[in-house]
């Protein structure tokens, strides 16, 4: 059980697109044992088997039993978990302080555009 549990939880882990360090910040263990977990080695408590899968968004089923129609993990809006827990967090945002966030976001990736086309300029040009 605790290596089938182990598949799962680092196959949810990487569909996110998170590591086992951000995944322990989530869920609020040590990487560690996350890396244990993921291995095979030792099967978590009730509760972090509970905090793991709020962290991936997937049932606590799909962690223990394994896929199903219903408990397939869910399709996020953001792959990135610790990008979308601060897209969560900046929710609460007002006025201000969102619109900041909103213009800092555009000039990174205005930047990375600008940055993408000079790349392609210069390998045409090569």
């Amino acid at each position: 059980m605790a290596r089938d549990f182990g598949a799962r939880l680092k196959e949810a882990r990487e569909a996110r697109r998170a590591t086992q360090q951000d995944l322990a910040a989530l869920a609020g263990v040590d990487a560690m044992q996350v890396s244990r977990y993921e291995r095979g080695l030792g099967m978590p408590a009730a509760d972090t088997i509970v905090a793991l899968a709020n962290a991936l968004k997937v049932t606590t089923d799909y962690l223990l039993l394994g896929k199903s129609a219903e408990t397939e993990p869910r399709e996020l809006p953001v792959e990135d978990v610790l990008l979308l827990e601060k897209f969560r967090e900046a929710q609460r945002l007002t006025g201000a302080d969102r619109e900041a966030l909103v213009v800092v976001i555009d000039s990174i990736l205005v930047r990375r555009e600008e940055e993408e086309r000079v790349d392609r300029r210069r390998r045409k040009a090569s």
